[in-house]
């Protein structure tokens, strides 16, 4: 939502429609992750990934949109980057490539 103020966010009903379904999507992958790997990453609010979710889903009128908009514009980048580094992690402890794979890989 880089360069989307609060103001422009409220006024664009698209935008956040949008928003709102890919949080909603968001929280339905959740319910895929296994319980051993939400133990493991428990730094991520995996209960209220979902109950967002639900929310969204089950009571759509009555979303507030600060929290929606504070879940686009903070929230959602800082998810981000915790996945990011889990699966940067994930690949390294793993290693999926041998050593002459990862020179082509590099190439």
């Amino acid at each position: 939502m880089d360069g989307y103020t609060f103001e422009q966010f409220m006024a664009d009903k698209k935008t956040i429609s949008a928003c709102a379904f890919t949080v909603s999507q968001i929280g339905e992958l959740a319910e895929d992750i296994t319980t051993d790997t939400q133990e493991k990453h428990s730094s991520i609010p995996w209960k209220s990934i979902k109950g967002m979710r639900n929310k969204i889903v089950h009571d759509y009128e009555n979303i507030d949109l600060a929290v929606l908009w504070g879940t686009i514009s903070k929230s959602l980048p800082e998810l981000m980057n915790q996945i990011d580094g889990i699966l940067y992690h994930e690949i390294e402890e793993t290693n999926i490539f041998d050593n002459e794979e990862d020179e082509k890989f590099k190439r």
